[in-house]
């Protein structure tokens, strides 16, 4: 029976984001065209309201952004779900569901869904730390690491930190450029020589 309830609350919620999704729909293509912020502000202010619709965007974010990026890389490469689903070993209908958010993958199975595809499956708990390159800038970014003779990721990572080093020696200098505002020039350029050298 619980499950029963379990699974109505879930087609509820699902036809609840359905419904708000076809709004969005309407609110971008009709008469009325709502800006980017305020669908988000929309969007947001349902979470808020209604808690299962809160819980079922945590539940499901990560794997809508799993099935995003996959789709992506299905779609580059000309396969369909038929394809996928021969290279996995299983069935059309079960990539369907899956991509349909009808059923719940195992870690295996999203693993052979990316490999599918070409890809690498990547899981963390460190959401907030991770940063996804967008689509149309992957490209550049194997190239130039190629070029560098390094990994894409090991080349992100080296101009990330180099960018991140440099905005905050940027931002010593503004903060010792502000403490020094009242003192005369001479003395501020010998603080700022001593605090560089």
């Amino acid at each position: 029976m619980r499950g029963i309830e379990t699974q109505k609350g879930t087609d509820e919620t699902r036809d609840s984001i359905c419904k708000t999704e076809a709004i969005q729909r309407t609110c971008q293509t009709g008469s009325y065209a709502m800006k980017k912020n305020q669908v988000i502000d929309f969007m947001s202010s349902l979470e808020k309201e209604d808690e299962g619709l809160d819980l079922y965007s945590k539940t499901y974010e990560a794997l809508s952004a799993f099935l995003t990026d996959f789709d992506f890389l299905k779609d580059s490469l000309g396969l369909t779900q038929q394809d996928v689903a021969d290279k996995m070993g299983t069935t059309q209908s079960a990539i369907s569901r899956i991509a349909s958010l009808k059923t719940n993958p195992s870690y295996k199975q999203l693993l052979k869904m990316s490999e599918a595809v070409g890809g690498e499956l990547h899981i963390t708990p460190m959401k907030s730390m991770i940063v996804q390159v967008p689509y149309d800038l992957q490209e550049t970014v194997r190239k130039l690491a190629a070029e560098a003779g390094s990994s894409p990721n090991d080349f992100l990572t080296r101009t990330l930190r180099n960018a991140i080093e440099l905005e905050r020696a940027n931002y010593m200098n503004k903060a010792l450029a502000l403490n020094c505002v009242g003192e005369r020039k001479v003395a501020y350029r010998a603080k700022k020589k001593n605090s560089q050298g």
